[in-house]
Parts: structure tokens; sequence; C-alpha cells
């Protein structure tokens, strides 16, 4: 699915996500993530720097949602999709590039570059179409 371009921008001014995955029965795991945005007009990247359940999660469920909030319009968007783990690749070296230039410490590094296929957006309980 192509992501809106005014999403796109919410996405990449957002400094903080909240990410959600589940195990495969179904038990709920929350996390904040500052390594996130958007990669192309379908894709999302996230950089996998210290993931532990949520790792876990995503290899049992490949199923991920976050939301971004709009300050500025007062509306809320909810991202789903499926995701992908790369390493030793271009994704992960976009991944390990991105992190290098914006840490704020030198613990942080990549253990794996994981692409979210954008499956659907809502916005509130609208669910946003294709363009």
């Amino acid at each position: 699915m192509k992501i809106p371009k005014i999403i796109q921008e919410i996405i990449n001014k957002q400094e903080l996500h909240v990410l959600s995955t589940s195990t495969k029965e179904g038990t709920p795991n929350i996390i904040y993530l500052k390594f996130l945005k958007v990669y192309n007009n379908e894709q999302i990247l996230i950089a996998n720097n210290k993931f532990s359940k949520t790792r876990k999660n995503l290899l049992e469920n490949p199923k991920i949602s976050f939301v971004v909030l709009d300050k500025e319009n007062k509306k809320s968007y909810q991202i789903k999709g499926t995701v992908e783990f790369h390493k030793d690749d271009q994704i992960f070296k976009d991944t390990v590039k991105w992190v290098e230039d914006e840490r704020s410490s030198t613990t942080t590094h990549p253990k794996s570059g994981i692409i979210l296929n954008v499956k659907e957006i809502y916005c509130g309980a609208e669910k946003i179409s294709e363009e």
C-alpha cells in the first residue's frame, strides 16, 4: 500500500514511535522506538538495536503496528503491516548508516534492519484506501 505523503511527513517528524507486536498466542508487547522512518512509498525502515521480546514476537508473528500523531490537525494514524528482517544486504547497510548518523551514544548498534511492508493505514476507525 502506498503511504500518503502527508502521513510520510508525520511519521518522519515524530521523535518516538509506539510499536506493537504480539506473540503467536496473541500476548501483546508495546515499546517506544526512536529508529523508525519511511524507507520508500510503501515501506517503513526500523532499526533493530536492542530488540528482545519484539524480535522474538516478530519471528513468531511477523505482523506489527504503530501509531503516529498529527498534532497540528489533531489526528492519529495507525499503520499496520508485515515485516522482513535484513542482515548483510543493502537494507542493513542503510540501517547502520542511518543509526550511526543519528545516534546519541556509541552503545547503539543495529543487529538488523527491519522492513515493514505497509498493508493498512487507519485514521481513527476509518481505513485509508490506496491512492
